[in-house]
């Protein structure tokens, strides 16, 4: 079983409401490259922890899934997030259905709270609506960033528990959630 520990999730620190705004990102999102790969892995390894090597193994077998998609955000070409998507299938054991789930998303620290989670999230939501009826996705209870930004575009809890898609969420609960996919 896969689990998610405080120590290799590093969330970005819960700031619903920030003293000082940025302007949003006019990040271009696009679907990742053979050659974003490496990038895309040092700003994994540089938010996440491991090694660069390690996470460029991971990225590039989540690029080569027949029913996954890896996104990157560029601005002025540089990639300053990434994330992905892909169907799982069904895992009785947590009730987690088959289908379309956002499985992470990354941005870089200079650039969060600049839109460019949504930019991402909203393209995955596409991707995943051209091949499915919904969109789902696990969030730790404790992320509370990314509980917001889920709740805003319109997912909804379904469950919770200790884990999902074989996925243990340290805490002891993430939250199994679900919308309906975004138009193209």
């Amino acid at each position: 079983m896969n689990r998610m520990t405080d120590k290799a999730l590093r969330f970005a620190p819960y700031v619903p409401r920030p003293p000082e705004r940025h302007a949003p990102a006019s990040a271009v999102v696009a679907e990742a490259t053979g050659d974003d790969v490496p990038a895309l892995a040092v700003l994994q390894a540089g938010a996440r922890g491991g090694s660069a090597g390690d996470w460029e193994d991971r990225i590039r077998r989540a690029r080569s899934g027949e029913r996954s998609l890896v996104v990157t955000a560029k601005v002025s070409g540089e990639a300053v997030g990434y994330a992905n998507v892909a169907f799982l299938p069904e895992h009785p054991a947590d009730r987690a259905p088959a289908g379309s789930y956002l499985t992470g998303v990354t941005v870089a620290p200079a650039w969060r709270r600049r839109g460019v989670a949504r930019l991402l999230t909203l393209r995955r939501m596409e991707w995943a609506g051209e091949r499915d009826s919904a969109v789902w996705c696990l969030i730790s209870a404790r992320n509370r960033a990314s509980l917001d930004l889920h709740r805003q575009l319109g997912f909804v809890r379904v469950l919770f528990g200790a884990s999902f898609q074989g996925v243990a969420f340290t805490g002891g609960e993430g939250w199994l959630l679900r919308a309906a996919p975004r138009p193209s």
